[in-house]
């Protein structure tokens, strides 16, 4: 009985087994189709390798991604919308994608079946490191002999180059018929200033501009501080309350030990002098376009030499309101108004609105022509040491920043340079020419006039975003780099050392590394105006160093020329407070 139970047990094994591969063999598991592959040239060095993707599918994609790391599960691109980048089809009709650096590279693809396919691989062929170059300079009979040493490595030294002049960046247009040397290379030239620039044979280059023979005495530090427009009232004055109030500021500034105040005369396309371009300022009179019967810039520009300040007239380029986009709220003397409600179209884009505010449109050369006659009339008639913008350029113009503000502009930039068959910028490098080409027009228009007045620049400390291609569109780069464009920089660096993206000291080094033209002064925007605010971290609101160490730090980089305090209103304000104190100290 028991082995007829155990043969009973045997059979029925038997019978599943059969059934399970049957099974097996009606329902045979489908290996993917989806297969992908990468192609690069793995041998030779380059700054810039193009990763090429093969694709074999039986069904479109519907994602083809990669990221920089090396992933192990395909989740991670499925489950993470956010990771990895998508992959495009170049001009041949490839998928590729371009890399810069070398490290493990990941590649994710998944068809509409739902089949996917991972593959990560190493890339060690990227030199991105630029070439190193040391001088050395030797004086015979007012000559100077300079030998150029360069090294590379990674790869090899493709050539030397030397020109006259400041040319920060190896893109300029004049390194393409200047003489190569190699590896080592020496130069017999007269004083002056000169750029050299070596370049790798993969492309990375550096550049580094030196004087020879010029004896520049050390100057003393700027120390200036901002006067703003917020530093006067705007129920007007009479001429011995407006000199009673300079008077009482400018005593203030040289009791601090400062040595320049940096004041608004134009904050809102307005004058605080009498103009041939624009409107008398609400900030003196009251009321925009009326005259308040004296010279305000005069009594200013009088005073501060008085107390041994330097007058920098500060002025805003392309702002005319902060709050309004009624051209009609403006004097009828105002340019922006006569623009807009003169009939004729033709100028009516002169005048832009955006985000509730009207800006001159920075692309006209009317509108260029306009501010640049507005500063040349202050420096032919004033005794004014410098022209000074700060950080308004164009705004921040948002994800449609190509669509917008003076994007019809551009439209007809480009038409036009596609008709005369030649090459056209990007909306964002045109729009980064357009403020450079008023940046030098204004530099020259100064020096033409009166070589010894500075014309500087302060844009905001946010180095990243000054950069980016979809707002302000300020080329720190050009200015610090090459020559006429400014005569000092002074980036308003308004974080502590405590700030999680823009720490003082990092960004203080990034500018400092920026600034190749020796010509070209580096100042520091302070911003006393933080002491004592709760703010990014704990150093503004506890610290009561913060300013002071910022001061100590910047002088002993030994690059920095001077600085500039944000502003006049909180340093009164805030007298008591123990880190304006403390930094007031370091000017003794």
């Amino acid at each position: 009985m028991k082995h007829k139970q155990k043969s009973k047990w045997i059979l029925l094994f038997l019978t599943i087994l059969v059934f399970c591969f049957a099974l097996g063999k009606q329902q045979p598991v489908k290996a993917s189709s989806l297969q992908i592959s990468a192609e690069y040239n793995k041998t030779a060095y380059t700054n810039c390798l193009e990763i090429k993707i093969s694709v074999n599918s039986s069904s479109e994609l519907t994602m083809l991604k990669y990221d920089t790391a090396r992933v192990a599960k395909s989740v991670y691109f499925t489950k993470y919308e956010q990771n990895g980048t998508e992959i495009s089809k170049n001009e041949a009709g490839e998928y590729s994608f371009f890399i810069k650096q070398n490290g493990y590279l990941s590649v994710f693809a998944m068809n509409e079946d739902g089949e996917e396919a991972l593959i990560s691989f190493e890339v060690t062929n990227i030199d991105a490191e630029a070439p190193e170059l040391a001088l050395t300079v030797s004086e015979n009979n007012n000559f100077y002999y300079v030998t150029a040493n360069s090294k590379d490595n990674i790869s090899k030294i493709n050539s030397i180059q030397c020109v006259e002049g400041a040319y920060a960046s190896a893109k300029d247009a004049i390194w393409s018929t200047a003489e190569k040397h190699y590896n080592t290379a020496a130069f017999t030239l007269k004083e002056g200033k000169y750029s050299f620039l070596v370049t790798d044979e993969v492309g990375n280059s550096y550049v580094t501009i030196q004087r020879l023979g010029e004896n520049h005495e050390a100057e003393e530090e700027f120390r200036g501080v901002w006067i703003a427009y917020l530093d006067f009232k705007t129920t007007g004055y009479t001429e011995k309350e407006f000199r009673t109030h300079i008077e009482t500021m400018f005593n203030e500034v040289c009791a601090m030990n400062m040595n320049a105040v940096v004041v608004h005369v134009r904050p809102f396309g307005d004058a605080m002098y009498d103009s041939d371009y624009f409107p008398w300022s609400r900030y003196v009179s009251g009321t925009q376009g009326k005259d308040p019967g004296f010279d305000p810039l005069k009594i200013m520009v009088d005073e501060a030499h008085k107390r041994g300040l330097e007058f920098h007239a500060w002025l805003n380029p392309y702002r005319i309101t902060s709050n309004s986009t009624n051209v009609k709220d403006l004097s009828k003397d105002n340019p922006a108004r006569i623009f807009r409600t003169d009939n004729k179209k033709s100028n009516d884009r002169n005048v832009l609105t955006y985000s509730g505010k009207l800006y001159y449109n920075p692309s006209v050369k009317e509108v260029q022509d306009l501010i640049i006659n507005g500063i040349k009339e202050i420096v032919a008639n004033y005794d004014v040491d410098g022209i000074h913008f700060d950080d308004y350029f164009y705004p921040a113009l948002g994800k449609n920043y190509t669509q917008n503000f003076d994007a019809p502009e551009y439209e007809l930039y480009k038409e036009d340079q596609i008709n005369q068959n030649k090459e056209y910028m990007s909306i964002a490098d045109w729009r980064r020419e357009n403020v450079n080409t008023l940046i030098r027009n204004i530099y020259s228009a100064v020096k033409e006039i009166n070589p010894d007045v500075k014309f500087g620049i302060s844009p905001g400390g946010f180095m990243d975003a000054l950069k980016a291609d979809d707002k302000y569109y300020v080329d720190f780069e050009t200015w610090l780099g090459h020559d006429g464009y400014i005569d000092y920089l002074c980036p308003q660096l308004y974080w502590s050392n405590d700030h999680s993206i823009y720490p003082f000291n990092d960004i203080l080094n990034r500018f400092i590394d920026a600034a190749k033209n020796p010509d070209v002064k580096l100042y520091v925007g302070v911003g006393a105006y933080k002491a004592g605010i709760k703010t990014e971290g704990t150093d503004w609101h506890k610290n009561e160093n913060v300013l002071r160490n910022m001061i100590r730090y910047s002088r002993n980089t030994n690059e920095v020329d001077g600085f500039i305090l944000y502003s006049y209103k909180y340093l009164i304000s805030k007298r008591e407070h123990k880190a304006i104190i403390n930094m007031l100290k370091e000017f003794k």
